[in-house]
């Protein structure tokens, strides 16, 4: 048996002794995601393209007998190759180490937890079970919310507005944006789920930006799970226990110098992939890392808020501040323009849009707050598996200067 296998095994095995199952998901479900599918992702030709169904059936039937792990990694696993190959390429000669495998849990933070399987070398990342539909339903949203300049559209890329008045003109012109927001984290914090988002109510634009915008996300996510590998953090970070559900299991805590340098080389390992193979330019291959810390920042705030009345009170999980890593990483980006001047317009460009992408964030919070506080005054629990720990981990404050 392979380490992939043992880790897979055991995950089988840490689900069935806590009453998680594990089978697929309902035939409803599939069905109303084969047709959201069908409807925004292919045109009327494609839909019914012989290639394209029997694509959809594949999916379906995944979906059907293994649920989400088992569609994950399918949907992932051309991401895996890209961040394989691009680690290949980088670091010929060394070492990379193996590729985890990949699951979903229960964890009860929106990052990924890393385990150690016992008894063995292996190890598996595991994501929150809501963790995919999340981040679907969150780039739709942001998605629709970017306000596009047509006018400065001369070389057929999209060119967004970026000044806070254009952004709160088009979230105010289209109040179904900040109602969907506030309904998938109010959701999400209360109830552990997840709401439908706003589904045919998106243009076909809107869900190709989504997709990139979730496929850039994605990209980072893996790339930032390998760099723990290849910069040998699973040889030398502590398991500790209390980190996932189950107090008694371990999983890996990392330092905030540790998840600084992972997020350093995921985002060079992401980018590489995301533009070399995932057909995303500059700018879009960045603005899912912002994504990614923006949405985790959301809901630590939501959680933290329901919970005690203050936003900044605890956190999901011992990652460093999402605004740390988020300045750190465009600093690191600003840096590659001093090296080579070619980059410069590529650097201004993903910098501006993931600026947007915050602030489009940072409105729609504005707009959410007031319902989370007035359900804290009302007595309203969050959902009981979320994890929180307070604000301050008492990690190391110093990590910033030294990676």
């Amino acid at each position: 048996m392979n380490a992939r296998e043992e880790a897979q095994r055991f995950l089988d095995q840490y689900r069935a002794a806590h009453g998680i199952s594990s089978s697929g998901l309902p035939p409803a479900v599939v069905k109303g995601v084969d047709n959201w599918t069908v409807r925004h992702t292919f045109t009327p030709e494609q839909a019914q393209d012989p290639d394209t169904r029997a694509h959809m059936e594949q999916l379906n039937a995944m979906s059907a007998r293994g649920g989400l792990d088992e569609v994950m990694s399918y949907l992932l696993a051309e991401m895996h190759d890209h961040i394989e190959k691009t680690a290949a390429t980088w670091l010929k000669g060394r070492d990379i180490g193996q590729q985890p495998l990949i699951g979903h849990l229960q964890t009860g933070q929106l990052n990924a937890v890393t385990m150690p399987v016992p008894g063995s070398e292996a190890y598996l990342v595991l994501f929150h079970d809501q963790m995919t539909s999340f981040v679907i339903l969150l780039s739709e949203t942001i998605a629709f919310a970017m306000p596009r300049d047509h006018r400065a559209d001369t070389k057929g890329r999209l060119v967004f507005k970026a000044t806070v008045g254009d952004m709160t003109e088009q979230i105010e012109a289209h109040p179904e944006i900040a109602d969907c927001f506030a309904k998938i984290v109010v959701s999400y914090a209360v109830t552990g789920r997840l709401v439908r988002g706003l589904g045919d109510r998106l243009t076909p634009d809107v869900v190709s930006l989504a997709v990139k915008l979730d496929f850039s996300l994605w990209y980072f996510v893996l790339g930032h799970e390998r760099a723990h590998i290849i910069l040998g953090h699973l040889h030398t970070t502590a398991a500790r226990k209390g980190v996932l559900p189950d107090a008694e299991v371990e999983a890996l805590a990392y330092s905030w110098w540790q998840e600084l340098e992972a997020d350093l080389l995921g985002m060079k390992l992401s980018m590489s992939a995301g533009t070399n193979y995932g057909k995303l330019d500059f700018p879009l291959a960045f603005i899912g890392i912002g994504l990614f810390f923006d949405a985790l920042d959301v809901m630590d705030r939501a959680v933290a808020l329901l919970q005690t009345g203050d936003e900044n009170a605890c956190q999901l999980g011992s990652h460093p501040p999402c605004d740390l890593r988020k300045q750190y990483l465009r600093e690191s980006l600003s840096k590659l323009v001093e090296t080579d001047p070619a980059y410069a317009e590529h650097v201004r460009r993903a910098l501006e849009l993931s600026e947007t992408q915050s602030e489009i964030i940072r409105l729609l919070w504005e707009r959410t707050r007031p319902i989370l506080l007035d359900l804290h005054r009302r007595g309203v629990p969050t959902a009981h598996t979320w994890r929180t720990i307070p604000k301050k981990t008492g990690d190391e404050p110093e990590a910033y200067s030294q990676v």
